[in-house]
């Protein structure tokens, strides 16, 4: 355990004094693995397999699609046609925001892009319509983790391979959460009425606008469909399915979106290329220092340790959930969700089939947790993110956030303690 500590110790320092997160995991990984008394000959293999990944090949897919839906005009056809099916609900922009993030994320599978991408097109309506700024800043923050439990999910495709579980079903495990959090979010909009505009003219039903807004709705949602129907309908694998919904993508926002629907888009195409390129670029070079914090933790046997020491807590699964979440929720808030699970995976997995757990509903736990945690002060990015889209300071967004926040509790212990909600889809899937 004390190499486990001195890799935890040297990643904390590296951390404090602004060294990016992965070269911090990747210095740390490489001064415990000589401590160790290991040769520094075995991190090219462990890196260069890491990359060497079918399965990792989603994930910049996924990224560029993301990106090419927020930029495209896609994003914002779907938010259009369910602010206009909507109509009349007092409240209605609000809960179109909640329910964009769910779609949004049902094509990037990132937070940080759904509350960027949905708030810089919901937070200046909503304020145009009479919602404060700090309410529709806090309801986007709070909404962008949705965007990680409805498939596909990155953060899911990184736990998947760090634990040997289906991506597929950690995906469908995380379906229910997310729709959970969603209908969450919609009740405390409805009876928290305190913070919505009243009911005037623009919120009115007209079928002329729902029929007008209907092609490119019709347009738009053929990408998560693709993603689902693909997939699920056993037709091509998640990798696969992210290489047709950029080809989609493309088509979608720069052919039939600029030239069939005159929608001008909010980038160039080869900007919007190599933005993703850079992104995609940062989360590889996660995963290679993450693959030398792995060959670290394999040939230390901490993992092993790790287990041994929960069992000797207690022999009890709940008492090992109940540190899981609180493990979970504090690290959610103070490190980014992917490392997260890339370091704290492998050594969850041994302990959890240690209590007799299923690694696929751990999958649930671990990325509702860490959602959470993103939406936790004093350190949660998805608030500093939609601070700076909704150009509001920090402090003023924590009051609204509260109600939000309140109702994942609930949501979370459901998820956490009766697992066949979290498996139900997993298990119709497999049949």
């Amino acid at each position: 355990m004390d190499i486990l500590f001195l890799f935890i110790g040297v990643f904390l320092l590296a951390g404090l004094i602004r060294v990016p997160i992965a070269f911090s995991m990747g210095i740390a990984a490489t001064l415990a693995i000589l401590y160790s008394g290991n040769k520094l000959g075995l991190i090219a293999p462990a890196t260069l397999s890491a990359l060497d990944s079918f399965p990792y090949l989603a994930i910049p897919a996924f990224v560029y699609a993301g990106d090419l839906m927020a930029n495209g005009g896609i994003s914002k056809a779907l938010i259009n046609f369910i602010q206009e099916l909507m109509g009349k609900v007092r409240g209605s922009l609000a809960m179109v925001t909640v329910l964009a993030s769910a779609v949004f994320g049902a094509v990037t599978g990132s937070a940080m892009a759904t509350v960027s991408a949905i708030g810089s097109i919901t937070i200046p309506e909503m304020v145009r319509y009479g919602y404060k700024r700090e309410y529709a800043t806090a309801l986007v923050s709070a909404s962008g983790f949705i965007g990680i439990l409805i498939p596909p999910s990155v953060p899911g495709i990184m736990y998947a391979i760090s634990t040997g579980t289906s991506i597929s079903d950690v995906w469908l495990a995380t379906v229910i959460p997310g729709l959970l959090i969603a209908l969450a979010y919609i009740l405390v909009i409805a009876f928290n009425r305190k913070h919505l505009p009243e009911v005037n003219k623009e919120f009115t039903f007209s079928l002329k606008r729902l029929s007008a807004a209907t092609p490119r709705f019709l347009v738009a949602i053929l990408m998560p469909i693709i993603i689902f129907a693909g997939i699920y309908g056993g037709i091509f694998t998640p990798t696969e399915a992210g290489a047709i919904v950029v080809v989609y993508g493309i088509i979608a926002g720069w052919v039939i979106f600029k030239y069939v629907f005159k929608e001008k888009t909010s980038g160039s195409f080869w900007k919007v290329t190599s933005d993703s390129a850079v992104n995609s670029a940062s989360i590889s070079i996660l995963i290679v220092f993450a693959a030398i914090a792995g060959k670290l933790i394999t040939l230390s046997g901490v993992a092993i340790e790790f287990a041994t020491f929960m069992t000797s807590v207690s022999d009890s699964p709940i008492v090992f959930l109940l540190i899981l979440t609180v493990l979970l929720l504090f690290l959610g808030m103070v490190m980014e969700t992917n490392t997260v699970i890339l370091i704290l995976a492998p050594l969850i997995a041994p302990a959890a089939k240690a209590f007799g757990l299923d690694l696929v509903h751990i999958g649930a736990i671990m990325v509702l947790n860490l959602g959470i945690g993103m939406i936790t002060p004093p350190f949660a990015a998805c608030l500093f993110v939609g601070c700076r889209i909704g150009n509001i300071t920090f402090d003023r967004v924590l009051k609204p956030l509260l109600p939000f926040l309140l109702v994942t509790i609930p949501v979370l212990l459901i998820i956490t303690f009766w697992p066949d909600v979290s498996l139900f889809l997993p298990k119709v899937f497999s049949k």
